[in-house]
């Protein structure tokens, strides 16, 4: 069976008008859809770059690590410099036996630290045994998700060991 070709159909005219018209919408959606895009994108990461910005901006000092023995501790800490508030407070602590603790303080008015404070936070019962502690760390969280820390090590001035 042999099929003849009619004349019938779209001509090549209207074909490539109707693929330049096809071409040219998607192109707009594509436009419009990745406009939107990058603009939120740019919101997001100039805000975190922002809140990131001011983080970095601040600075914990441990002034004394007051101990008669590694079991139990006084960390005296001051904020000196920055505007954000410090909260979620972490203390590592690191005995010459180099075994580790960590105490840890949670949310609320007490375990926040404010710009300008100077707070002692308690460790008790530690656990630890050792002579002396070799290092003390402590880490506050900044916005919730940027981690500002300061550490004391044997033989700095704020390592205090009082006599039992």
């Amino acid at each position: 069976m042999i099929f003849k070709m009619s004349g019938k159909g779209i001509d090549s005219m209207i074909a490539t008008v109707l693929l330049i018209a096809f071409t040219v919408a998607v192109g707009g959606i594509l436009s419009v859809w990745l406009t939107s895009m990058a603009s939120t994108q740019t919101e997001t990461t100039g805000s975190a770059a922002n809140a990131q910005t001011l983080c970095a901006r601040s600075v914990l000092v441990i002034k004394e690590v007051d101990y008669s023995t590694t079991a139990n501790a006084n960390v005296t800490v001051g904020y000196n410099y920055g505007t954000e508030n410090l909260t979620a407070i972490n203390i590592y602590f690191v005995d010459s036996k180099r075994a580790s603790a960590n105490k840890t303080w949670g949310s609320g008015a007490y375990y926040s630290v404010l710009p300008g404070d100077l707070k002692t936070f308690p460790a008790t019962s530690t656990g630890l045994t050792g002579d002396s502690f070799q290092t003390v760390r402590v880490v506050a969280m900044c916005q919730g998700s940027y981690p500002i820390s300061t550490e004391c090590k044997t033989g700095q001035s704020c390592m205090v060991k009082r006599a039992q």
